[in-house]
């Protein structure tokens, strides 16, 4: 009798779980705006004219993102202002952000553009990777390295560490 309570409840049990990873599985993912904050650094050398600067600033992130596909990767715009020796500057950065891994723990890898229009203007590739922890259904920390070069008014190359807070909005499903 007792052989026979086990697997009855082994039995309705299967069929629960695997309905509950259904659920929490990848088709259950909803797309989200994803509004971002955080400061960094960033040691740039640039060159223009006979003029060569080089040095380190801080700089602060504001940005958003939304979800595309099953795997919560994004596309992503943020501002970035920032201060230190290499003077002043504001950067527009747009790109996608590719996701890896399912637990609480994920890294990224970038893939972008940035402008810079004030101080240059200058213009070039971005890449960037990272990892991501989510501490709730709405909110995770960020953080990683990024490269990014450019080009116009003469040529550029920066170095970033950047960190932040994602507060993450469900706006509907991915499908």
């Amino acid at each position: 009798m007792k052989g026979l309570l086990i697997a009855g409840t082994l039995a309705l049990a299967t069929p629960a779980a695997a309905v509950e990873y259904l659920e929490d599985g990848p088709y259950a993912h909803r797309r989200s705006l994803i509004l971002t904050v955080g400061p960094g650094a960033t040691y740039s050398e640039r060159i223009s004219g006979d003029a060569a600067v080089s040095g380190l600033a801080g700089h602060l992130d504001l940005g958003a993102a939304i979800t595309v596909g099953y795997e919560g990767d994004e596309v992503f715009l943020l501002a970035r202002g920032s201060t230190g020796r290499p003077g002043e500057e504001l950067a527009l950065i747009t790109g996608y952000r590719s996701m890896f891994g399912s637990e609480s723990w994920r890294t990224f890898f970038d893939l972008g553009v940035s402008v810079r229009p004030i101080s240059g203007p200058w213009l070039g590739p971005r890449i960037g990777f990272g990892a991501r922890h989510t501490l709730s259904d709405h909110f995770a920390l960020y953080g990683g390295l990024g490269f990014t070069f450019g080009f116009g008014s003469g040529l550029r190359a920066d170095t970033e560490l950047f960190t932040g807070l994602q507060w993450i909005i469900p706006v509907g499903s991915a499908s």
